[in-house]
């Protein structure tokens, strides 16, 4: 799994986590409707990466390590910086 996230990567993981944490699973076209089509390249390398995964019904989730990451670094809801 590579570690290194861009500011944009990570935001991306970011809103995955909080549809997660709401029950509503995102699939790339939503994800893409919420934050616009730049998302898209995102995804592929957030996937390729192994922080998201592809669920049930293409659902995106994140990797068992992501969610350990995201839950380490803190609410997901919150900036960091």
């Amino acid at each position: 799994m590579d570690f290194t996230l861009t500011a944009a990567e990570e935001t991306v993981v970011r809103h995955v986590a909080l549809r997660l944490r709401a029950g509503v699973p995102p699939s790339d076209d939503d994800v893409a409707d919420e934050l616009g089509d730049e998302a898209r390249p995102l995804l592929q390398s957030l996937l390729d990466k192994g922080w998201l995964v592809v669920g049930e019904g293409r659902t995106l989730t994140l990797s068992t390590i992501a969610r350990a990451v995201v839950t380490d670094r803190g609410d997901a809801g919150e900036p960091q910086g």
